[in-house]
């Protein structure tokens, strides 16, 4: 639905779309920066989700962003700094990431982002280079 708002060029293959709200930059309160990486193999081909993740400030560095939760969805496997890689076949895993997915969609539907912009990443063409 998102995407669906932007002109995207005939010649887009990987894009990124990102997710913020501006206040969690300045306080560290309220939603923390998502992004989800799309593909797709032909400009007539539908858009796959390829990796969906969030960010959040470091303990250690608490002026860098990491990546506190990390799907992807090609390779079937999440990531937690705290806990490391699991696979999504894992129940708890897919239930993780289920819920994961229901408050994004809730949080873009209501809508509670204030930055969401989409990015080309990489285009037909590079593959030819």
């Amino acid at each position: 639905m998102v995407i669906q708002r932007y002109s995207i060029p005939p010649q887009a293959q990987r894009m990124v779309l990102n997710c913020r709200q501006r206040r969690y930059y300045q306080t560290g309160q309220g939603l923390h920066p998502i992004e989800i990486q799309f593909r797709r193999t032909s400009a007539s081909e539908d858009w796959q989700v390829v990796c969906l993740a969030s960010f959040s400030y470091s303990e250690n560095k608490p002026s860098e962003m990491e990546p506190e939760l990390y799907f992807h969805l090609f390779n079937l496997w999440c990531y937690q700094p705290d806990s490391g890689a699991a696979s999504l076949a894992d129940p708890q895993v897919k239930a993780l990431l289920d819920t994961w997915l229901n408050a994004l969609s809730r949080h873009l539907t209501q809508p509670l982002f204030d930055d969401i912009q989409l990015s080309m990443i990489q285009t037909f063409d590079e593959h030819h280079s």
